[in-house]
């Protein structure tokens, strides 16, 4: 019997134990799978040791049976829909956007990256200290539960939270494990210098601009380590560290705190709306085999998160195979409800909050001096900056009543941890487009893409993005007194001390 027949035969073992939460057998199981693509590596090609790896990594993937049944190779299999950490919303380890097939190179000779910006996430962290709090509650439920667990909670019986003897670490960027926040920035950073390396001098600094989030620092230090290698040094860097502060205004990487007229309940009415009934469904299921459970549909909502944190923290979760991917897929889409009307392109104010950043960003292109423009902030400052300049927002309001298909409006895939937007200037012979590449996917402007490589024209672009704030007053509407309205921290940085104390948020 040839190799891959033996692989799919065990993995298909390996898929089955899985799904009766034989966990240690299931583990043995993909130790020896894993020893065997190694011994037979050479005789591989590397398309098939990247369909066997993608298949190996079962313990994120809800596969129905059947699914490599009618096709001749792994392949042919479309299998990253059932991955769970596509409707983990943005609490979940990074994940590149599924994309259109754009290639992110450029396929065009008379066409160069003149400049780049990014912003990008802090890497994958461990909970907060509120979700941590919250947690606890849970775990307390199931210890005082008096019987033995059955069913779906069997693996409860010889369960360790995740977080036990790491209290230290809420709220802070993981070190360890295959889903390492730190290693991913140390990564990013590797590849980003190889891909911009043209536009970078060795003999200037590397600027990184950060709010003053301990985690997000942390990440544009690993991010520099990676970007510099062994040429790292407190001399080749710089850190513009911004204050997450109300009196900041204008002037800040989270201007959300400085402006008086946000409201992030005032959707919640609507968001309510949404029909969140398959959350008792699955309390129904899990108290059938375990009855005296004290679990409310509220904790049942909280181990989707905790699945994403535990998977964060060690790489997988036990708790991930509880839960149906139609439960996942409904999970996801009331996460993004919550993203999109708190926070994104449904709340009335998220253009004028953004408005500052999205007015820096413009200035920077313009800007024939910069050439690289790094930024670390969270995944709402990214949601709201986003939603601002006009480049996530869908045709139609998404809506509560029903999950539309396609979901054009997945959190996960815009905003995962360690989440990272570029924005390429390029010049073509004397012409000058911009491009978006959102989680290594290219990500067309909506209605002006006709450029190379699916760009726009830059200043068909600026036009476009100025008439969305032309009746935006962001110290109007904010409210802003004595604070700035203006972001100049890009600019002012050698002349302004920009150095505000990490702090846990």
């Amino acid at each position: 019997m040839s190799f891959h027949c033996v692989f799919l035969f065990r993995t298909l073992i390996l898929r089955d134990l899985i799904r009766k939460r034989t966990y240690a057998r299931a583990w043995e199981m993909k130790m020896t799978i894993f020893k065997e693509i190694i011994f037979h590596s050479k005789h591989l090609n590397q398309i098939t040791m990247v369909g066997f790896t993608r298949i190996l990594n079962s313990g994120l993937l809800l596969l129905p049976y059947g699914v490599f049944e009618d096709v001749a190779t792994p392949q042919q299999a479309s299998i990253e829909q059932y991955n769970i950490i596509k409707y983990l919303g943005g609490s979940g380890p990074y994940l590149q956007r599924p994309g259109y097939g754009i290639s992110t190179d450029l396929n065009d000779n008379q066409c160069n990256v003149e400049q780049i910006q990014m912003i990008s996430r802090h890497g994958e962290r461990f909970p907060s200290l509120g979700d941590g709090k919250f947690f606890n509650e849970i775990l307390d439920v199931f210890k005082n539960y008096n019987n033995e667990f059955k069913g779906d909670l069997e693996f409860l019986n010889n369960y360790k939270f995740f977080m036990n003897d790491m209290e230290d670490n809420y709220e802070t960027l993981t070190t360890d494990g295959v889903f390492s926040g730190k290693d991913n920035m140390l990564r990013h950073g590797k590849y980003f210098r190889k891909r911009y390396s043209s536009l970078f001098d060795k003999n200037d600094k590397l600027i990184i601009f950060t709010s003053n989030s301990g985690r997000c620092y942390h990440s544009g230090e690993y991010f520099a380590k990676g970007f510099l290698g062994d040429e790292y040094n407190h001399n080749k860097v710089e850190f513009v560290i911004i204050e997450e502060d109300e009196r900041m205004g204008g002037n800040s990487l989270t201007p959300r705190y400085s402006c008086k007229s946000f409201n992030q309940n005032i959707n919640n009415d609507l968001i309510e709306k949404y029909d969140k009934s398959y959350l008792q469904q699955i309390l129904t299921r899990l108290t059938k085999d375990n009855p005296g459970l004290e679990l409310t549909t509220s904790h049942i909502q909280g181990l989707f998160l905790w699945i994403a944190f535990e998977i964060n923290v060690k790489g997988y979760s036990p708790f991930s195979h509880i839960f149906s991917i139609d439960e996942y897929i409904k999970d996801g889409y009331r996460n993004d409800i919550v993203n999109y009307y708190k926070t994104g392109p449904g709340h009335n104010l998220t253009t004028v909050i953004g408005s500052p950043m999205v007015e820096a960003f413009l200035k920077i292109l313009q800007d024939k001096q910069k050439k690289i423009t790094l930024t670390f902030t969270h995944d709402t400052d990214m949601e709201i900056y986003l939603s601002s300049m006009g480049l996530i927002i869908p045709k139609n309001d998404i809506p509560v009543d029903y999950i539309p298909f396609p979901n054009p409006y997945n959190a996960a895939e815009l905003f995962p941890q360690s989440s990272r937007i570029y924005t390429e200037k390029l010049k073509c012979g004397n012409d000058y487009f911009i491009r978006f590449i959102i989680n290594d996917s290219v990500y067309p402007y909506p209605g002006c893409n006709m450029g190379p490589g699916f760009s726009c024209e830059m200043n068909t672009f600026i036009k476009l993005v100025k008439s969305r704030l032309e009746n935006i007053d962001f110290k109007k509407q904010c409210q802003i007194d004595k604070t700035p309205s203006e972001l100049t921290f890009y600019w002012d940085y050698n002349t302004t001390k920009y150095d505000a104390p990490l702090i846990d948020q």
